[in-house]
């Protein structure tokens, strides 16, 4: 015999779960989708189709619906065949600074989301770059072993910072001009 607890437990959960596949599940986001919503919505600096250089993947930023400082970040093609085109892999909301974005981008894996934290800064050439931070804190227990943990491992990384970025490539913000020869 099935007991009452067990039965309501079942049916709330059939009930989260029709609302939450229902909630979720939408069409993903295409190239001329996020084409018709940045020329309908008109032209925000960051808003755009945006090509990532070192890894070749394209996402789309679009403002968020009835906000003027909330950016969605759809992603539309990528090389990894691990993320499905069409998610929307992240968000963005204005700083107190003109054309610096604190964005927070996300990943499925399995049953596993990772996120990361990330300060966008758009360049008056048209790139976006961005550079990644951490917010937390951290609690290092080895500490209570003395004489073990006396030698500290270091590491180091020399690659500049902002090298990671974007070029955008719809809409074009350099108006076509004849080049003079």
């Amino acid at each position: 015999m099935i007991r009452s607890t067990t039965l309501r437990f079942i049916a709330v959960s059939a009930i989260v779960l029709t609302v939450t596949h229902t909630t979720v599940a939408s069409d993903p986001m295409t190239r001329s989708e996020a084409i018709k919503i940045i020329d309908s919505r008109g032209a925000d600096p960051v808003s755009g189709i945006w090509r990532f250089g070192n890894e070749g993947a394209t996402v789309a930023i679009l403002p968020a619906p009835a906000s003027s400082t909330h950016f969605e970040i759809y992603l539309l093609d990528s090389p990894d065949m691990s993320v499905i085109p069409g998610d929307m892999i992240g968000s963005a909301v204005s700083t107190g600074e003109t054309g610096i974005f604190d964005a927070e981008m996300f990943s499925r894996q399995l049953l596993r989301e990772k996120r990361q934290r990330f300060i966008m800064t758009l360049g008056r050439d048209g790139h976006l770059g961005f550079k990644s931070y951490k917010k937390g804190r951290q609690i290092s227990l080895l500490r209570f072993i003395p004489y073990l943990f006396r030698v500290s491992i270091k590491s180091y990384d020399t690659r500049p910072e902002s090298v990671d970025g974007a070029v955008k490539i719809y809409p074009d913000n350099h108006p076509s001009s004849p080049t003079l020869l």
